[in-house]
Protein backbone atom coordinates (compact mmCIF):
# COMPACT_ATOMS: atom_id res chain seq x y z
CA UNK A 1 0.00 0.00 0.00
CA UNK A 2 2.63 1.92 0.82
CA UNK A 3 4.02 1.71 -2.69
CA UNK A 4 0.56 2.31 -4.46
CA UNK A 5 0.45 5.90 -2.46
CA UNK A 6 4.33 6.82 -4.24
CA UNK A 7 2.82 5.70 -7.45
CA UNK A 8 -0.56 7.44 -7.67
CA UNK A 9 0.93 10.44 -6.02
CA UNK A 10 1.84 12.87 -8.83
CA UNK A 11 -1.06 11.69 -11.00
CA UNK A 12 -3.28 13.45 -8.14
CA UNK A 13 -0.60 16.50 -7.79
CA UNK A 14 -1.47 16.52 -11.97
CA UNK A 15 -4.93 16.30 -11.56
CA UNK A 16 -5.62 18.56 -8.80
CA UNK A 17 -4.35 21.60 -10.27
CA UNK A 18 -6.71 24.97 -10.34
CA UNK A 19 -8.82 25.56 -13.34
CA UNK A 20 -11.12 28.59 -13.86
CA UNK A 21 -13.74 28.75 -12.06
CA UNK A 22 -15.85 30.85 -14.49
CA UNK A 23 -15.73 27.92 -17.15
CA UNK A 24 -18.07 25.02 -16.01
CA UNK A 25 -16.32 21.38 -17.09
CA UNK A 26 -19.47 20.47 -19.14
CA UNK A 27 -18.94 23.36 -21.73
CA UNK A 28 -15.58 21.36 -22.93
CA UNK A 29 -17.72 18.26 -23.58
CA UNK A 30 -18.44 17.71 -27.02
CA UNK A 31 -20.87 14.50 -27.63
CA UNK A 32 -20.40 14.88 -31.17
CA UNK A 33 -16.76 13.33 -31.42
CA UNK A 34 -16.14 10.15 -32.67
CA UNK A 35 -19.86 9.95 -34.55
CA UNK A 36 -18.44 9.97 -38.05
CA UNK A 37 -16.72 7.36 -40.08
CA UNK A 38 -15.76 3.95 -36.93
CA UNK A 39 -15.83 6.14 -34.28
CA UNK A 40 -19.08 4.09 -32.45
CA UNK A 41 -19.97 7.00 -30.31
CA UNK A 42 -23.39 9.16 -30.42
CA UNK A 43 -24.32 12.42 -29.86
CA UNK A 44 -27.51 12.26 -28.00
CA UNK A 45 -28.40 12.95 -23.81
CA UNK A 46 -27.50 10.47 -21.03
CA UNK A 47 -26.99 11.06 -17.31
CA UNK A 48 -23.64 9.46 -15.97
CA UNK A 49 -23.47 5.46 -16.06
CA UNK A 50 -27.41 5.66 -17.26
CA UNK A 51 -29.71 2.69 -18.37
CA UNK A 52 -30.80 5.06 -20.63
CA UNK A 53 -28.75 6.70 -23.98
CA UNK A 54 -31.35 8.93 -25.91
CA UNK A 55 -29.86 9.87 -29.12
CA UNK A 56 -31.05 10.31 -32.90
CA UNK A 57 -30.53 7.13 -35.37
CA UNK A 58 -29.54 8.22 -39.00
CA UNK A 59 -29.32 4.62 -40.47
CA UNK A 60 -28.98 4.86 -44.32
CA UNK A 61 -29.52 0.68 -44.85
CA UNK A 62 -30.61 -2.13 -43.65
CA UNK A 63 -28.41 -4.36 -41.92
CA UNK A 64 -29.41 -7.42 -43.42
CA UNK A 65 -31.03 -7.80 -46.98
CA UNK A 66 -32.57 -11.49 -47.59
CA UNK A 67 -30.29 -12.84 -44.80
CA UNK A 68 -27.30 -11.41 -46.26
CA UNK A 69 -25.28 -9.36 -43.64
CA UNK A 70 -24.07 -5.98 -44.66
CA UNK A 71 -20.38 -4.80 -44.41
CA UNK A 72 -21.68 -0.88 -44.03
CA UNK A 73 -23.90 -2.12 -40.84
CA UNK A 74 -20.69 -1.74 -38.62
CA UNK A 75 -20.62 1.84 -39.09
CA UNK A 76 -23.88 1.87 -37.03
CA UNK A 77 -22.45 0.36 -33.49
CA UNK A 78 -23.53 3.57 -32.22
CA UNK A 79 -26.87 4.11 -34.78
CA UNK A 80 -25.26 7.35 -35.75
CA UNK A 81 -23.22 8.74 -38.29
CA UNK A 82 -22.32 12.32 -39.04
CA UNK A 83 -22.29 12.25 -42.90
CA UNK A 84 -25.84 11.06 -43.28
CA UNK A 85 -28.66 13.60 -43.70
CA UNK A 86 -31.85 11.84 -42.41
CA UNK A 87 -32.69 11.24 -39.04
CA UNK A 88 -35.17 7.98 -38.54
CA UNK A 89 -36.08 8.97 -34.94
CA UNK A 90 -35.11 8.52 -31.58
CA UNK A 91 -34.40 5.28 -29.64
CA UNK A 92 -33.54 4.57 -25.62
CA UNK A 93 -30.60 2.54 -25.81
CA UNK A 94 -27.35 3.05 -27.44
CA UNK A 95 -23.75 1.59 -27.08
CA UNK A 96 -20.97 3.50 -26.54
CA UNK A 97 -17.86 3.04 -28.63
CA UNK A 98 -17.83 -0.61 -28.87
CA UNK A 99 -17.61 -2.56 -31.81
CA UNK A 100 -20.84 -4.18 -32.18
CA UNK A 101 -24.47 -3.12 -33.12
CA UNK A 102 -27.22 -3.55 -30.88
CA UNK A 103 -30.04 -1.66 -29.14
CA UNK A 104 -31.55 0.90 -30.57
CA UNK A 105 -35.31 0.17 -28.00
CA UNK A 106 -38.30 2.14 -28.17
CA UNK A 107 -37.78 4.66 -31.13
CA UNK A 108 -39.84 8.13 -31.70
CA UNK A 109 -40.20 10.26 -34.50
CA UNK A 110 -42.77 12.88 -34.50
CA UNK A 111 -44.78 14.28 -37.52
CA UNK A 112 -47.08 16.04 -38.90
CA UNK A 113 -49.39 15.81 -42.07
CA UNK A 114 -50.24 11.93 -43.16
CA UNK A 115 -49.97 9.32 -40.63
CA UNK A 116 -46.87 7.26 -42.31
CA UNK A 117 -45.79 4.15 -40.51
CA UNK A 118 -42.68 2.92 -42.17
CA UNK A 119 -39.60 4.26 -42.17
CA UNK A 120 -38.87 5.30 -46.03
CA UNK A 121 -35.26 5.53 -47.41
CA UNK A 122 -32.72 7.91 -47.35
CA UNK A 123 -32.88 8.45 -50.87
CA UNK A 124 -36.42 9.42 -50.44
CA UNK A 125 -37.27 10.28 -47.44
CA UNK A 126 -40.78 11.17 -48.31
CA UNK A 127 -41.63 7.36 -48.32
CA UNK A 128 -41.68 7.48 -44.60
CA UNK A 129 -41.62 9.15 -41.45
CA UNK A 130 -37.63 9.48 -41.67
CA UNK A 131 -36.61 13.75 -41.99
CA UNK A 132 -34.01 15.65 -43.05
CA UNK A 133 -31.72 17.19 -41.00
CA UNK A 134 -28.30 19.57 -40.88
CA UNK A 135 -26.06 19.86 -38.45
CA UNK A 136 -26.22 23.61 -38.78
CA UNK A 137 -29.28 23.50 -36.61
CA UNK A 138 -28.10 20.61 -34.12
CA UNK A 139 -26.84 21.10 -30.91
CA UNK A 140 -25.10 18.85 -28.73
CA UNK A 141 -24.29 18.87 -25.14
CA UNK A 142 -23.49 16.53 -22.18
CA UNK A 143 -27.13 15.65 -20.89
CA UNK A 144 -28.84 17.26 -24.04
CA UNK A 145 -29.36 17.20 -27.71
CA UNK A 146 -31.21 18.80 -30.21
CA UNK A 147 -32.49 19.29 -33.89
CA UNK A 148 -34.59 20.46 -36.13
CA UNK A 149 -36.63 18.51 -38.36
CA UNK A 150 -36.49 19.78 -41.34
CA UNK A 151 -39.30 17.96 -43.03
CA UNK A 152 -41.85 18.76 -40.56
CA UNK A 153 -39.94 21.97 -39.07
CA UNK A 154 -40.56 20.53 -35.74
CA UNK A 155 -37.52 20.87 -33.04
CA UNK A 156 -36.62 17.80 -31.24
CA UNK A 157 -34.91 18.39 -27.90
CA UNK A 158 -33.64 15.21 -25.88
CA UNK A 159 -32.44 15.16 -22.16
CA UNK A 160 -32.51 12.17 -19.75
CA UNK A 161 -31.91 10.75 -16.05
CA UNK A 162 -30.37 7.64 -15.69
CA UNK A 163 -33.35 5.83 -16.30
CA UNK A 164 -36.25 8.25 -18.07
CA UNK A 165 -35.66 9.58 -21.61
CA UNK A 166 -37.21 13.21 -21.43
CA UNK A 167 -38.25 14.57 -24.92
CA UNK A 168 -39.46 17.65 -26.07
CA UNK A 169 -41.00 18.59 -29.49
CA UNK A 170 -41.91 21.88 -30.69
CA UNK A 171 -44.13 22.57 -33.71
CA UNK A 172 -44.91 24.58 -36.01
CA UNK A 173 -47.24 27.21 -35.12
CA UNK A 174 -50.46 26.85 -36.64
CA UNK A 175 -49.84 23.08 -36.34
CA UNK A 176 -53.49 21.25 -35.27
CA UNK A 177 -52.70 17.25 -35.27
CA UNK A 178 -49.30 16.49 -34.89
CA UNK A 179 -48.48 12.90 -34.84
CA UNK A 180 -46.05 10.69 -32.33
CA UNK A 181 -44.48 7.19 -34.48
CA UNK A 182 -43.67 4.76 -31.60
CA UNK A 183 -41.42 1.84 -33.64
CA UNK A 184 -41.01 -0.96 -32.03
CA UNK A 185 -39.85 -3.40 -34.62
CA UNK A 186 -37.14 -0.72 -35.13
CA UNK A 187 -33.14 -1.87 -33.79
CA UNK A 188 -29.94 -0.96 -34.38
CA UNK A 189 -28.05 -4.13 -36.64
CA UNK A 190 -32.03 -4.79 -36.96
CA UNK A 191 -32.95 -8.32 -39.13
CA UNK A 192 -35.81 -10.15 -39.28
CA UNK A 193 -36.18 -12.43 -36.17
CA UNK A 194 -34.09 -9.94 -33.54
CA UNK A 195 -37.60 -8.66 -32.15
CA UNK A 196 -38.83 -11.54 -30.84
CA UNK A 197 -42.23 -10.25 -29.07
CA UNK A 198 -43.20 -6.43 -29.12
CA UNK A 199 -46.34 -5.37 -26.59
CA UNK A 200 -48.16 -2.18 -26.47
CA UNK A 201 -50.85 -1.14 -24.07
CA UNK A 202 -52.39 1.95 -23.77
CA UNK A 203 -53.70 2.80 -19.83
CA UNK A 204 -55.26 6.40 -20.58
CA UNK A 205 -54.74 8.95 -22.28
CA UNK A 206 -51.41 10.46 -20.96
CA UNK A 207 -49.62 6.77 -20.51
CA UNK A 208 -48.66 3.88 -22.34
CA UNK A 209 -46.95 0.73 -20.97
CA UNK A 210 -45.54 -1.79 -23.03
CA UNK A 211 -42.58 -3.88 -23.67
CA UNK A 212 -40.04 -5.51 -26.16
CA UNK A 213 -38.43 -8.88 -26.23
CA UNK A 214 -34.91 -8.59 -28.50
CA UNK A 215 -32.14 -11.26 -29.86
CA UNK A 216 -28.64 -9.82 -30.24
CA UNK A 217 -25.11 -9.20 -28.37
CA UNK A 218 -27.91 -11.14 -25.52
CA UNK A 219 -29.73 -14.16 -26.45
CA UNK A 220 -32.88 -12.79 -25.08
CA UNK A 221 -33.32 -9.02 -23.66
CA UNK A 222 -35.98 -7.39 -22.16
CA UNK A 223 -37.07 -3.91 -22.41
CA UNK A 224 -40.22 -2.84 -20.44
CA UNK A 225 -41.14 0.80 -20.74
CA UNK A 226 -43.91 2.90 -19.60
CA UNK A 227 -44.56 6.69 -21.42
CA UNK A 228 -46.27 9.92 -19.95
CA UNK A 229 -47.61 12.33 -22.44
CA UNK A 230 -47.95 15.86 -20.66
CA UNK A 231 -50.78 16.15 -23.44
CA UNK A 232 -53.67 13.77 -24.06
CA UNK A 233 -54.18 11.38 -26.70
CA UNK A 234 -56.72 12.26 -29.66
CA UNK A 235 -56.39 9.18 -31.42
CA UNK A 236 -54.12 6.10 -32.04
CA UNK A 237 -53.41 3.38 -34.00
CA UNK A 238 -51.13 0.87 -35.15
CA UNK A 239 -49.38 -0.96 -38.17
CA UNK A 240 -49.06 -4.87 -37.14
CA UNK A 241 -47.39 -6.68 -40.37
CA UNK A 242 -48.15 -10.17 -39.03
CA UNK A 243 -51.82 -10.66 -39.96
CA UNK A 244 -52.33 -13.80 -37.78
CA UNK A 245 -52.80 -12.00 -34.55
CA UNK A 246 -56.20 -11.02 -35.85
CA UNK A 247 -57.19 -14.18 -36.89
CA UNK A 248 -60.59 -15.59 -34.91
CA UNK A 249 -61.98 -13.94 -31.89
CA UNK A 250 -60.35 -10.42 -32.74
CA UNK A 251 -61.44 -9.67 -35.86
CA UNK A 252 -64.75 -8.65 -34.49
CA UNK A 253 -62.90 -5.45 -33.64
CA UNK A 254 -60.45 -3.25 -35.72
CA UNK A 255 -56.97 -3.62 -33.82
CA UNK A 256 -55.58 -1.31 -35.53
CA UNK A 257 -57.24 2.01 -34.35
CA UNK A 258 -58.15 2.76 -30.75
CA UNK A 259 -57.45 -0.80 -30.06
CA UNK A 260 -55.77 -0.60 -26.64
CA UNK A 261 -53.57 -3.99 -26.13
CA UNK A 262 -51.54 -3.96 -29.26
CA UNK A 263 -48.70 -7.21 -30.34
CA UNK A 264 -46.82 -8.37 -32.31
CA UNK A 265 -43.00 -9.09 -33.88
CA UNK A 266 -43.42 -5.99 -36.29
CA UNK A 267 -45.58 -3.60 -34.38
CA UNK A 268 -45.41 0.47 -35.36
CA UNK A 269 -48.16 2.85 -33.54
CA UNK A 270 -49.26 6.39 -34.02
CA UNK A 271 -50.59 8.79 -31.06
CA UNK A 272 -52.16 12.12 -32.53
CA UNK A 273 -52.40 14.99 -30.35
CA UNK A 274 -53.90 18.55 -30.15
CA UNK A 275 -51.42 21.36 -30.90
CA UNK A 276 -54.00 24.21 -31.27
CA UNK A 277 -52.43 25.56 -27.97
CA UNK A 278 -49.56 26.41 -29.95
CA UNK A 279 -47.66 24.68 -26.39
CA UNK A 280 -44.39 22.10 -27.01
CA UNK A 281 -45.75 18.09 -26.24
CA UNK A 282 -43.35 16.57 -23.78
CA UNK A 283 -42.61 12.80 -23.74
CA UNK A 284 -41.00 11.20 -20.86
CA UNK A 285 -39.93 7.21 -21.13
CA UNK A 286 -38.78 5.21 -18.36
CA UNK A 287 -37.18 2.05 -19.00
CA UNK A 288 -36.78 -1.52 -16.65
CA UNK A 289 -35.18 -4.74 -16.90
CA UNK A 290 -37.90 -6.40 -14.82
CA UNK A 291 -41.62 -5.06 -15.78
CA UNK A 292 -43.76 -2.47 -16.94
CA UNK A 293 -44.65 -1.66 -12.73
CA UNK A 294 -41.11 -0.86 -12.62
CA UNK A 295 -40.85 1.44 -15.22
CA UNK A 296 -43.37 3.50 -13.74
CA UNK A 297 -41.81 3.65 -10.25
CA UNK A 298 -38.77 4.77 -12.27
CA UNK A 299 -40.46 7.24 -14.02
CA UNK A 300 -42.25 8.65 -10.59
CA UNK A 301 -39.14 8.56 -8.62
CA UNK A 302 -37.17 10.02 -11.19
CA UNK A 303 -38.68 12.38 -13.63
CA UNK A 304 -42.56 12.53 -12.64
CA UNK A 305 -43.89 16.52 -12.09
CA UNK A 306 -40.25 17.80 -13.31
CA UNK A 307 -40.32 19.95 -16.84
CA UNK A 308 -37.62 18.92 -19.39
CA UNK A 309 -35.50 21.85 -18.32
CA UNK A 310 -35.78 20.51 -14.52
CA UNK A 311 -34.65 17.53 -15.97
CA UNK A 312 -31.40 19.14 -17.99
CA UNK A 313 -30.62 20.62 -15.41
CA UNK A 314 -30.11 17.45 -13.20
CA UNK A 315 -28.25 15.74 -15.30
CA UNK A 316 -25.88 18.44 -15.96
CA UNK A 317 -25.30 19.56 -12.64
CA UNK A 318 -24.38 15.32 -12.39
CA UNK A 319 -21.78 15.26 -15.25
CA UNK A 320 -20.57 18.24 -13.96
CA UNK A 321 -19.78 16.65 -10.67
CA UNK A 322 -18.40 13.29 -12.21
CA UNK A 323 -16.29 14.90 -13.77
CA UNK A 324 -14.51 17.39 -11.56
CA UNK A 325 -13.02 14.45 -10.00
CA UNK A 326 -9.71 15.41 -12.54
CA UNK A 327 -9.23 19.12 -12.76
CA UNK A 328 -6.34 20.61 -15.09
CA UNK A 329 -5.01 23.67 -16.75
CA UNK A 330 -4.27 23.52 -20.19
CA UNK A 331 -5.76 25.64 -23.69
CA UNK A 332 -9.04 25.40 -24.44
CA UNK A 333 -8.42 22.98 -27.11
CA UNK A 334 -6.59 20.41 -24.71
CA UNK A 335 -9.47 20.74 -22.40
CA UNK A 336 -12.26 19.81 -25.13
CA UNK A 337 -10.09 16.49 -25.87
CA UNK A 338 -9.34 15.57 -22.42
CA UNK A 339 -13.07 16.41 -20.82
CA UNK A 340 -14.55 14.51 -23.69
CA UNK A 341 -12.81 11.50 -23.52
CA UNK A 342 -13.61 11.45 -19.76
CA UNK A 343 -17.13 12.11 -20.82
CA UNK A 344 -17.14 8.96 -22.79
CA UNK A 345 -15.51 6.84 -20.05
CA UNK A 346 -18.31 7.48 -18.24
CA UNK A 347 -21.60 6.79 -20.25
CA UNK A 348 -21.11 2.56 -19.88
CA UNK A 349 -20.85 0.60 -17.98
CA UNK A 350 -24.69 1.02 -17.35
CA UNK A 351 -27.08 0.94 -14.13
CA UNK A 352 -29.26 -2.09 -14.85
CA UNK A 353 -31.73 -2.19 -12.34
CA UNK A 354 -34.91 -0.34 -10.68
CA UNK A 355 -35.02 1.86 -7.97
CA UNK A 356 -36.51 -0.52 -5.60
CA UNK A 357 -33.45 -2.37 -6.31
CA UNK A 358 -34.69 -5.22 -8.50
CA UNK A 359 -32.85 -6.42 -11.51
CA UNK A 360 -33.06 -8.68 -14.10
CA UNK A 361 -30.41 -11.22 -13.66
CA UNK A 362 -28.21 -13.09 -16.41
CA UNK A 363 -30.69 -16.10 -15.22
CA UNK A 364 -33.32 -14.08 -16.53
CA UNK A 365 -35.09 -14.85 -12.67
CA UNK A 366 -35.49 -11.54 -10.84
CA UNK A 367 -33.09 -10.78 -8.27
CA UNK A 368 -33.21 -7.59 -5.18
CA UNK A 369 -29.88 -5.93 -4.95
CA UNK A 370 -28.67 -5.91 -1.43
CA UNK A 371 -28.64 -2.72 0.29
CA UNK A 372 -26.08 -0.56 -0.94
CA UNK A 373 -25.38 -2.29 -4.07
CA UNK A 374 -25.87 -1.28 -7.53
CA UNK A 375 -26.29 -3.33 -10.60
CA UNK A 376 -24.67 -2.59 -13.72
CA UNK A 377 -24.20 -4.04 -17.72
CA UNK A 378 -22.26 -3.36 -20.48
CA UNK A 379 -19.30 -4.30 -19.16
CA UNK A 380 -17.95 -5.06 -23.06
CA UNK A 381 -14.80 -6.06 -21.12
CA UNK A 382 -12.54 -6.78 -23.71
CA UNK A 383 -12.42 -3.54 -24.83
CA UNK A 384 -12.56 -1.88 -21.47
CA UNK A 385 -10.26 -4.21 -19.46
CA UNK A 386 -7.07 -2.18 -20.32
CA UNK A 387 -7.66 1.06 -19.60
CA UNK A 388 -11.68 2.04 -18.50
CA UNK A 389 -11.56 -0.25 -15.49
CA UNK A 390 -7.75 0.72 -13.83
CA UNK A 391 -9.26 4.47 -14.38
CA UNK A 392 -12.09 4.06 -12.53
CA UNK A 393 -9.65 2.37 -9.71
CA UNK A 394 -8.54 5.98 -9.67
CA UNK A 395 -11.09 8.44 -10.07
CA UNK A 396 -14.12 6.06 -9.25
CA UNK A 397 -12.88 3.02 -6.32
CA UNK A 398 -16.68 3.59 -4.63
CA UNK A 399 -18.80 2.58 -8.67
CA UNK A 400 -15.93 0.51 -9.46
CA UNK A 401 -16.74 -1.60 -6.64
CA UNK A 402 -19.71 -2.05 -7.74
CA UNK A 403 -18.94 -2.89 -11.52
CA UNK A 404 -16.92 -5.83 -9.91
CA UNK A 405 -19.90 -7.01 -7.66
CA UNK A 406 -22.12 -7.14 -10.60
CA UNK A 407 -19.58 -8.83 -12.81
CA UNK A 408 -19.45 -11.41 -9.58
CA UNK A 409 -23.09 -11.84 -9.13
CA UNK A 410 -23.31 -12.66 -13.36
Amino acid sequence: MHKLKHIFLPLFILFTITMSAQQKLIDYVNPMVGTKSMGHTFPGACAPFGLVQLSPDTEEIPHNIDGVYQPDAYKYCAGYQYDDKTIVGSSHTHFNGTGHSDLGDILIMPTTGDVKLDMGTADNPESGFRSRFSHENETAQAGYYSVLLQDYDILAEMTASERVGVHRYTFPKGTETGHIILDLDYGIYNYDGKVLMANLRVEDEYTLTGYRITRGWSRMNYTHFAVKFSKPIKNYGCQNKEKVLYNGFWRKFDMTKNFPEMFGKHLTAYFDFDFSDGKPLEVQVALSPVDCLGAMKNLEAETAGKSFDAVKKETQQKWEKELSCIRFDADRDTKSVFYTALYHTMINPSVYQDVDGRYRGIDHNIHQAAEGQTNYTVFSVWDTFRAEHPLMNVIKPARSTQFVNSMLNH
